[in-house]
C-alpha cells in the first residue's frame, strides 16, 4: 500500500527533507545552548556567556 506521488511532489518532499536535515544539523547545538541558558535559575549574562575570557 504505497502512496503514488507525482514526480514533482517527490522532488518537493526530497528537497524539504534535505533542507530540514541541514537545519537540524546546524541548529541542534545552538538550540541546546539556548534551552540551557533560558532554563537555568541564575541566568548568566549573555556577554559573559559568550566571552572567551574567564570570569573571576
Amino acid at each position: 500500500m504505497a502512496l503514488s506521488l507525482s514526480e514533482d511532489t517527490r522532488e518537493r518532499v526530497s528537497k524539504l527533507l534535505d533542507v530540514s536535515r541541514v537545519a537540524v544539523h546546524y541548529g541542534w547545538i545552538p538550540f541546546i545552548l539556548y534551552l540551557g541558558w533560558t532554563q537555568s535559575l541564575p541566568r548568566p549574562n549573555l556577554i559573559k556567556l559568550l566571552s572567551p575570557f574567564p570570569t573571576a
